[in-house]
C-alpha cells in the first residue's frame, strides 16, 4: 500500500537527485531516511538516559557494580 505525502519542492528535488544518483527509487530513500533518523533518536535518547545516570552517583555506582560482577563472571568461563 501506498500514499501520499505533501513535501516541499526543494526537498522532492533533494531525494530525486538522490534517486538518480544512487539508482534507487525515492519511497526506498525516504524508508531508509526515516529509518536512520529513527535509530538518530533512539541513540541520542540512551545517551540522555546514560548522562542523567552518570549524573546520579548512586546509580551510577549500582551501575559500575553490576558491571564488575558481569566481568568477574565473564572471567570465570576462561
Amino acid at each position: 500500500m501506498s500514499t501520499t505525502i505533501r513535501v516541499s519542492e526543494s526537498t522532492r528535488d533533494r531525494f530525486a537527485r538522490l534517486a538518480d544518483s544512487t539508482g534507487r527509487p525515492m519511497t526506498q530513500l525516504l524508508d531508509e531516511a526515516a529509518d536512520a533518523l529513527e535509530r538518530r533518536l533512539f541513540f541520542d535518547q540512551m545517551t540522555e538516559r546514560f548522562d542523567a545516570l552518570r549524573n546520579d552517583a548512586a546509580a551510577w555506582a549500582e551501575i559500575e557494580t553490576e558491571r564488575a560482577v558481569e566481568h568477574g563472571a565473564a572471567s570465570d568461563r576462561s
